[in-house]
């Protein structure tokens, strides 16, 4: 955008346009108009120039409400400031010309100390508040730019560590992906079916972002316990669920790399998604929506693709079967809605699943 470094003198008078010349040329560019043609002939030449118009009340030609109307009808008056000038000390001047938004009445003759008052503290101030809001608007866009980096950053370190521990599991990177997936799929059917949720597009990215780590807490469980095919001594039942609270303690860790949301919902995830909605669940036994909806989705993705995964010490199932066991509470209690949201995504899980 042009630098706005002029300013429209427009007087019938011309000793008058002569002294604003001399008390204004100093600080801008001075153009002069005698009568309203010629005004809005350079208003409209130099609309993109100009910072201020002084036009006289008395202009000639094309009155100056004419020109505050035209000024007006264009939207002009928030980047050209206009001050309006007369000799006379008429209230209905003044009505008229804050009507149509004038910043200022400059009354005749003109005088040194009243037109650096009214006239060039008025600009400062306004290319002030300009340039400020510039440097806001500038800090706003480095500021979003930082925090897309950041969490883009936070994506792929999770992605990472997700990966790592379902190679560690299963010898397989694609849990992490079908979780994603499973999980966005649910969370958008859940929030359609139920606006009063509260789900929006930031807190669903927040889960989908989140279900990536729900099992980082194995990283603490040992190999001979995380790894046993066979069936877990209740000491090694006890160390395998224990992932739930790890994780919750690793998130910690990783708190200064998340917003407050995206760490309450990483946690939410990683402790709580084992628990049942009818209390039979763990580590702390939540029962009905005690258990964060984020936990919920979570915890009902995992079980469909545990079923419908191969991993080293088992085969998958069909898909059909896993989908009816999890409807008939074979897999633990999941909240009606949330069944409700599982059973209308079929298809879509499916889909997904089978692509990936």
């Amino acid at each position: 955008m042009a630098e706005r470094n002029k300013i429209l003198i427009a007087d019938r008078e011309g000793a008058d346009r002569k002294l604003l010349s001399q008390l204004l040329g100093d600080a801008y560019d001075i153009i002069l108009a005698g009568d309203g043609r010629q005004v809005l002939g350079e208003i409209q030449k130099r609309k993109n120039e100009l910072a201020a118009v002084v036009l006289d009340w008395d202009i000639p030609l094309v009155s100056a409400y004419q020109i505050m109307q035209v000024m007006q009808s264009k939207r002009m008056q928030g980047d050209i400031r206009l001050f309006v000038s007369t000799a006379k000390a008429d209230p209905e001047i003044d009505k008229k010309a804050f009507g149509m938004d004038a910043t200022a009445i400059v009354h005749k003759p003109y005088s040194a100390v009243a037109v650096h008052r009214q006239i060039l503290s008025s600009l400062e101030h306004a290319a002030e508040r300009e340039r400020l809001r510039e440097e806001v608007d500038k800090r706003g866009r480095q500021l979003e730019e930082s925090r897309k980096k950041l969490d883009g950053f936070y994506d792929n370190l999770l992605d990472a560590i997700g990966t790592v521990m379902e190679y560690r599991v299963s010898e397989s990177d694609q849990h992490v992906k079908r979780i994603k997936g499973f999980s966005r799929i649910l969370a958008v059917a859940y929030k359609n079916q139920f606006p009063d949720c509260g789900l929006d597009e930031a807190e669903i990215n927040r889960i989908v972002r989140g279900s990536v780590i729900h099992d980082i807490g194995k990283v603490a469980v040992p190999d001979a316990v995380l790894l046993n095919p066979g069936k877990l001594t209740e000491d090694e039942l006890q160390i395998m669920r224990s992932h739930t609270t790890k994780g919750e303690e690793i998130m910690q860790l990783l708190k200064e790399v998340q917003d407050e949301q995206q760490f309450r919902v990483s946690c939410e995830i990683c402790r709580w998604h084992h628990e049942r909605y009818d209390g039979g669940g763990y580590p702390d036994g939540l029962e009905g929506e005690e258990i964060p909806l984020s936990a919920q989705i979570v915890s009902i993705v995992d079980v469909y693709d545990e079923l419908v995964s191969e991993r080293i010490s088992k085969k998958p199932i069909d898909k059909e079967t896993a989908f009816r066991k999890i409807m008939n509470g074979e897999c633990g209690a999941f909240a009606p809605r949330l069944l409700q949201c599982f059973e209308s995504s079929k298809k879509l899980l499916e889909l997904f699943s089978d692509n990936n």
